[in-house]
């Protein structure tokens, strides 16, 4: 049965409406790395979680079907916009929801993943288009762990695909497993900020060449950025900077307060 989904709905929209917050997010890549590690729980560290993923597009799934390939072998199940501009093989566990390219939900790059061990989400709208070079693509967008926002986010897609309903309120939130997730991804984006900074300051002196740091993290949910090639050259040093600055803000304002409420929750 074809999914077909209102063309007005907006995650990025919805999660405006149910609470103010400033713009956390604008870059690609930033982006590509939160998506990565709100996967990574799931995929590295086994929390069971329903998965909604927004790729705007399907032809930039492609290439990152062998790594949700792996990923729904450890989803509770997963759901994948996007407008079918190429055909995409059958995987088990992934249901695919076709969208128009007039959608709403075609600007949107989101990616929501909900279960008792985790939750969290990553909301965004282009600002500009996906056919713009990577370099000047540009998004408005929100990282939040608030069980509240994501729990509704949840239940809005969950009734969009028609799906069943995942029966736990917050009362059972294993918020332990939470908190042990939540840290370790503080320390792979910490490492990686680390690494932005050492770049910046290679590219900076007088015997920068053209050799970035190794970018080894693949992109989830751009699929063009999973397609950087190794030997381009390295990025300039305004660029790596702006990316540094952006990734320590998410950390500061999204995952660090809500690592310490988490904390608190346990008890």
């Amino acid at each position: 049965m074809t999914i077909v989904v209102d063309p007005q709905f907006s995650v990025y929209h919805l999660v405006q409406r149910v609470k103010s917050q400033s713009t956390l997010l604008n870059h690609r890549r930033t982006m590509s790395l939160v998506s990565y590690e709100i996967e990574n729980a799931t995929l590295m560290d086994d929390a069971r979680t329903r998965v909604f993923s927004g790729f705007q597009y399907m032809s930039r799934f492609v290439p990152q079907i062998p790594r949700y390939r792996r990923l729904a072998e450890k989803a509770e199940s997963i759901y994948v916009f996007g407008v079918p501009d190429v055909e995409v093989p059958e995987i088990p566990n992934i249901i695919y929801v076709p969208l128009k390219p007039t959608d709403q939900l075609a600007k949107e790059w989101f990616l929501i993943s909900y279960g008792r061990d985790y939750f969290s989400a990553l909301a965004t709208e282009e600002k500009t288009n996906i056919t713009d070079p990577d370099e000047v693509r540009l998004f408005n967008g929100v990282w939040t762990f608030e069980f509240a926002l994501v729990n509704i986010m949840n239940e809005w897609l969950t009734s969009a695909v028609d799906a069943r309903p995942l029966p736990f309120t917050e009362t059972e939130v294993n918020y332990g497993r939470q908190v042990r997730l939540m840290s370790t991804t503080m320390a792979r984006l910490t490492s990686r900020m680390a690494k932005y900074m050492l770049q910046q300051e290679a590219l900076a002196g007088k015997d920068a060449t053209a050799a970035p740091v190794s970018q080894d993290a693949p992109a989830s949910q751009d699929a063009s950025a999973s397609q950087d090639a190794p030997a381009s050259p390295a990025p300039q040093a305004a660029s790596v900077r702006v990316q540094s600055e952006e990734l320590k803000r998410a950390i500061e304002v999204s995952l660090a307060p809500a690592l310490e409420k988490a904390t608190n929750s346990q008890g």
